[in-house]
């Protein structure tokens, strides 16, 4: 046998044994089972629950405005269909 002819035998398996890695490993990563995760709200933020209630005193409610009638709306104008341009003889 030639050194060429081994060489591509070689070559050959190791493409084989390459595209069956990645379809093993492509069919794993589909079919993989999704398990929730779980956090603890004190690993975000410590909260101590000491809350400051300020009172405020309501304003006196101002009479209300004399409301204007509403604006009639004018319809749009309507376009013009453009005539057909005449061809150059």
């Amino acid at each position: 046998m030639d050194i060429k002819k081994i060489a591509k035998i070689i070559a050959c398996i190791a493409a084989l044994v390459a595209l069956a890695a990645a379809a093993y490993v492509a069919f794993k990563k589909l079919t993989a089972k999704e398990e929730p995760e779980y956090f603890d709200d004190n690993d975000f933020f410590e909260c101590d629950n000491n809350l400051e209630i300020i009172e405020v005193e309501s304003e006196p409610e101002e009479a209300p405005a004399e409301e204007k009638p509403a604006e009639e709306k004018k319809p749009a104008p309507k376009k013009k269909k453009a005539a057909p341009k005449k061809k150059a003889e």
